[in-house]
């Protein structure tokens, strides 16, 4: 007689199984595969390989890893005949023959050597457990030398400082001056003045003679504003009608937008005209610029300008 509840229960336990509680079968062998470092649970002999222990025969470190700065010349630690102990640190007097960059390059130099010095010097100490201190005797002539680059260096700060209050104090004077001999060199001598103007407005304003190579701030216009002063008052003796515009200007420009025609108008007498009318064109339209905005505006006609310039010599 056949049990009806033993039956009834395998066939539903049968009927409940899915694909994911039916086991897998064995997968089909290929003959081209990676061996794997731990076999398949489809097999019984499960093995794991040896593990490799690291060390620095297995580690390959790039040649220029920025950890190398540490080492000289990829030394794990120089022995004391490799050190350069014979050499002294470099004077004051030597120092300050020295340009900036020089400076500079043997600061980071020094750095450098301090860095490598306090790295073996560590070993030396902790590792091997020796007491001698030529490492840091070394050390102590390299940090030597780069205090002496400070002091250098902050002598030419304050020698700085002092030139740039004593030409401060001096501005005013310096200018009038220059305004004096320039005004008075005779018209046959134009071209060489102007020259003159040009290395004056570079080295006392910073203006390049070519446009787009300027940067625009405060030094930048009011050297615009002197220079198209100046070229009114250079020019006046010889027109009237540039003599009556600079005396409606009250002999002084202060407009920027007005100052730029000027500025960057040709060194002649008809081309100065020429400006004074555009200029009286613009007030006339009421066109200014407030001085709270002229960085700004300046900045805009100098990219228009080398615009212009650079369409003129394709064209051309």
């Amino acid at each position: 007689m056949i049990s009806a509840r033993r039956g009834f229960h395998t066939t539903v336990a049968l009927c409940a199984r899915t694909k994911y509680t039916k086991p897998k079968p064995k997968p089909k062998h290929r003959p081209t595969v990676r061996k794997p470092t731990q076999s398949t649970h489809h097999l019984n002999n499960l093995s794991v390989t040896e593990p490799i222990p690291p060390t620095a025969a297995n580690i390959q470190v790039p040649d220029d890893h920025p950890l190398w700065q540490f080492f000289a010349d990829k030394k794990y630690m120089r022995k004391f005949d490799e050190l350069d102990s014979t050499s002294r640190s470099w004077t004051i007097p030597e120092l300050r023959r020295k340009s900036f960059d020089d400076l500079h390059s043997l600061w980071y130099t020094c750095l450098k050597e301090r860095n490598i010095l306090a790295r073996e010097n560590h070993l030396l100490k902790n590792d091997i457990g020796s007491n001698q201190d030529v490492y840091e005797t070394i050390s102590e002539k390299v940090r030597t030398t780069m205090w002496r680059i400070r002091h250098v260096l902050s002598e030419r700060d304050w020698a700085f400082k002092i030139a740039q209050q004593n030409f401060e104090s001096e501005k005013d004077s310096f200018l009038q001056e220059f305004e004096k001999e320039f005004l008075e060199t005779p018209a046959a001598a134009d071209e060489e003045a102007f020259e003159m103007v040009a290395r004056f407005q570079n080295g006392f304003f910073g203006i390049s003679e070519y446009i787009d190579e300027n940067k625009v701030d405060r030094a930048f216009v009011d050297g615009m504003k002197f220079v198209a002063t100046l070229k009114l008052r250079k020019f006046s003796e010889r027109d009237e009608a540039i003599r009556t515009f600079l005396e409606e200007s009250d002999n002084q420009i202060q407009d920027a937008g007005e100052a730029f025609v000027l500025f960057t108008s040709e060194n002649t007498v008809t081309a100065t005209s020429e400006a004074c009318g555009v200029i009286r064109e613009l007030r006339q339209k009421g066109s200014t610029v407030s001085r709270y905005e002229e960085i700004e505006t300046v900045t805009e006609y100098v990219k228009q300008l080398a615009a212009a310039q650079i369409e003129k010599a394709s064209s051309a």
